[in-house]
């Protein structure tokens, strides 16, 4: 398959994944989801800027091996979360950080660790696409013939959304939400015009596959 352009991603899920976000030039089944949303992000850096160093959310989330430029704002316990809630949902933080920002959870967990990502809750008059939007979904072997891919499209409407959602936050994460949980964090590079993606890394089949399941959702 050949790759028309190239998008660096971020850690994806809880799996510590690395993988590529790229263009494709087919598809093969359609498909809608009305649990799937696309979300702009803040960095961590833009988040905890204006945290005092002995702040309570500190106590509560790990960021050791994360990236001050990404959307993941780090960790925190399976145990913890429900305290991490009501402590950002407080006056005393809200008045600390963006009033749109969300914080939101990862899909997954790993060593009852879940991972938080730094949501920018979208206004209803901005032109960001939806599950609604998607119109191909499917699986393919990556060009190594080891691991695989999920390649995915949208409609004409969605796919000028996309341009637009890209072209807008070029060098920042989108994530891809399902269910209101983080399944993928993607860094954009370059605007994807045309609505045709990939999503590509050290993904087995029942991983890629249950990636696909969730748009598919």
């Amino acid at each position: 398959m050949k790759t028309l352009k190239y998008i660096l991603l971020g850690v994806i899920l809880s799996s510590l994944v690395f993988s590529s976000f790229s263009i494709y030039t087919s598809g093969k089944s359609g498909v809608q989801s009305t649990s799937v949303k696309f979300c702009e992000t803040y960095t961590q850096q833009e988040i905890i800027s204006g945290l005092d160093k002995g702040d309570r959310f500190f106590e509560l989330v790990t960021m050791e091996n994360t990236d001050p430029g990404s959307s993941l704002l780090g960790r925190c316990s399976e145990n913890g979360l429900k305290e991490l809630q009501s402590y950002t949902r407080g006056e005393s933080f809200k008045a600390k950080v963006p009033k749109d920002l969300v914080i939101a959870s990862g899909a997954y967990m790993k060593d009852h660790m879940i991972s938080l990502y730094a949501i920018r809750e979208s206004s209803s008059n901005e032109a960001i696409p939806t599950g609604d939007d998607l119109k191909e979904v499917s699986v393919s072997l990556g060009d190594d013939g080891e691991n695989y891919m999920l390649l995915f499209s949208f409609s004409k409407s969605g796919a000028e959304k996309w341009a637009s959602m890209t072209r807008k936050n070029k060098g920042k994460n989108i994530a891809i939400l399902s269910h209101d949980k983080v399944i993928a964090a993607p860094r954009v590079q370059e605007e994807i015009k045309d609505g045709k993606c990939s999503i590509s890394g050290s993904y087995t089949k029942s991983e890629i596959n249950s990636l696909k399941a969730e748009f598919e959702d």
